[in-house]
């Protein structure tokens, strides 16, 4: 029975979060339809992005097919392409802004291909590019050679998590937080990389540099707790967190469950049955 209630709790604690607004350009067909997708890099240009000339070469060679950048919910139809680097294979799209229009399909649903690794390698070299190719229209920004943006690495190392390469995602989120030491994103991936690890103490040491009044974070050091059969830390956290979360309340009836304090677990039923329902009856069939 406990390894039917951990195996639950593996499953609720929440898993690792999606790469966030990001720009793809989409190759369509002639009805608008998209059937591939490609990850892409803003540059100082709101209108400008880098790719690589993958898309580029499958709109040549599909006919009547279009080229559209999508970021934001929104869709731009690409007016114009420049090939920086035919070589290594990088290109530059340009964005008709007058012809924007709301996102049309669902982006998660499309084979995109997530891997811009050649475009942070060139990423300085190109945004200097595009500040040589467009000088009167640049914003003025300066170009820090010395660092690449955090996204960037961020949206790397997410596609190795996607992957399931942990020890490279793991390297690169190490290196970033040597950056941004207080990055809450940048821990909380870290943490969730050694819980898919096992490796619960590493896990646990990242979940507690986490706000303790954040009801994820809770859940995952409760779920470690558990996991450990340290019941007692389990509670503790879930009570100096002062939330009053059903989703709490029933992971504080689970411990009880495990401990044998039946009469404190069915409270805990009693507390649900005015939160939320489903979990209430959850609790009482274990408890039965």
């Amino acid at each position: 029975m406990r390894n039917l209630i951990l195996i639950i709790l593996f499953l609720l604690i929440p898993t690792l979060l999606s790469a966030g607004e990001s720009a793809y350009v989409f190759v369509i067909d002639e009805n608008s339809n998209p059937f591939q997708g490609y990850r892409l890099l803003e540059t100082q240009r709101d209108d400008i992005y880098m790719t690589k000339i993958l898309p580029i070469k499958k709109w040549i060679t599909v006919p009547r097919s279009q080229l559209i950048v999508v970021q934001d919910g929104y869709v731009y139809p690409v007016k114009d392409s420049i090939i920086i680097d035919k070589l290594k294979g990088i290109a530059l799209l340009l964005i008709d802004f007058s012809q924007r229009k709301s996102l049309y399909f669902n982006p998660e649903e499309i084979l995109i291909d997530k891997d811009i690794k050649l475009l942070i390698e060139n990423k300085k070299r190109i945004l200097s590019k595009v500040k040589e190719l467009f000088p009167s229209e640049v914003k003025k920004i300066e170009i820090k050679q010395e660092k690449i943006l955090l996204s960037d690495y961020v949206a790397l190392a997410e596609r190795y998590e996607k992957n399931a390469q942990w020890s490279r995602a793991l390297s690169i989120y190490e290196e970033l937080l040597k950056q941004e030491p207080k990055n809450k994103k940048i821990i909380n991936k870290i943490g969730l990389i050694y819980y898919h690890l096992s490796d619960f103490k590493k896990a646990k040491e990242y979940f507690e540099m986490l706000p303790k009044d954040e009801e994820q974070t809770i859940i995952k050091l409760v779920g470690i707790y558990i996991i450990e059969k340290n019941f007692e830390g389990a509670l503790r956290v879930i009570n100096n967190s002062g939330l009053n979360s059903p989703y709490l309340h029933y992971l504080k009836g689970v411990v009880y469950y495990l401990t044998n304090r039946k009469e404190e677990a069915y409270k805990q039923v009693s507390i649900l049955f005015y939160l939320d329902n489903n979990l209430a009856q959850n609790l009482r069939d274990l408890l039965r």
